[in-house]
């Protein structure tokens, strides 16, 4: 069993305890009072690797469950509310559900992420019996991206554990400043954001 398959079979047992331990529930009072609410598969930020299979099967299990009870529970407010599964692609072990209520509804509805120029189809035939639920949902292709800050940029060479590493780092940087992707100011600190690959905004029709 090589170490890709060890590390999939440790992400859906993790996976699994959520579930058994109710994280993936609806919190209605956090909801009602942050007027926003989100469950992820998982908080992993290490070594990408990509997701097929047994824990590919999982991962669109457990957001289709999720998006359906969410549903259920939302309904019952009587209110206008946004809700979507993210699904990240290759990043999909940072797919999640996602909710929102009154003033939030807008932000998630129209800024969070930012249009993709790709061609927006999205090939459902990639998850054999699940193609069918998938097919009950529009999909809606946008940039997924990761942040670099101006702080990250000028970290000091001499607290890097080597030259090399420090070289690597700021040719990647120096790129990312010539490029200029997207790039926001905030707190008097530019943030420089370059694209992963894609999240679809996915919505029951």
């Amino acid at each position: 069993m090589n170490k890709k398959t060890i590390h999939s079979k440790k992400i859906i047992r993790q996976i699994n305890k959520s579930i058994s331990d109710s994280e993936h529930k609806l919190n209605i009072d956090f909801l009602k009072k942050e007027k926003y609410y989100n469950y992820e598969i998982e908080e992993w930020y290490g070594e990408e690797f990509a997701i097929k299979g047994e824990l590919r099967k999982k991962i669109i299990e457990t957001l289709l469950k999720t998006y359906f009870e969410w549903k259920n529970e939302l309904d019952k407010l009587n209110k206008e509310y946004y809700l979507a599964i993210w699904l990240y692609n290759p990043r999909m072990l940072k797919s999640e559900i996602v909710c929102a209520i009154d003033e939030k509804v807008n932000y998630y509805e129209n800024e969070s992420f930012l249009a993709s120029n790709k061609n927006s189809e999205f090939e459902l035939n990639q998850f054999g019996l699940l193609s069918n639920e998938l097919q009950k949902f529009t999909w809606d292709r946008k940039i997924d991206l990761d942040s670099v800050h101006e702080w990250e940029i000028n970290f000091p060479k001499e607290q890097y554990e080597s030259e090399k590493e420090y070289n690597k780092d700021q040719k990647f940087y120096n790129k990312l400043i010539r490029e200029k992707f997207h790039v926001v100011e905030k707190d008097n600190e530019k943030i420089y954001f370059h694209p992963k690959g894609d999240v679809w905004i996915v919505k029951l029709k």
